[in-house]
């Protein structure tokens, strides 16, 4: 078992209200969740208008596959064109006697 985690910046650019921020980020993990096998949520910066942090990740069999789907997760959210990709951060924990 491999576990791959990430944490990405996103700026969007002419809101105004923590609403309009809420609803950029559901439309993201929604969208998000549906078309990847990721736990995804909103892990920072909750307060801030225009930035947001979220925090994901994904279980797999193998680090190829994992880090795959992380990669794939942060340039689909960077495709939706909802926010900008600030910044990407991303790991994997590898089980304990698992062959890589």
């Amino acid at each position: 078992m491999v576990i791959g985690y990430g944490m990405m910046d996103l700026f969007m650019d002419g809101v105004e209200s923590l609403k309009g921020k809420r609803r950029i980020i559901v439309r993201i993990m929604d969208r998000t969740r549906h078309r990847f096998p990721v736990s995804i949520s909103e892990v920072d910066m909750q307060d801030l208008w225009q930035r947001a942090r979220l925090g994901y990740c994904v279980v797999g069999p193998s680090r190829n596959v994992v880090e795959r789907i992380l990669r794939q997760v942060a340039d689909y959210v960077e495709s939706l064109h909802l926010a900008q990709v600030t910044q990407v951060e991303t790991g994997v924990i590898i089980e304990k006697g698992q062959r890589v």
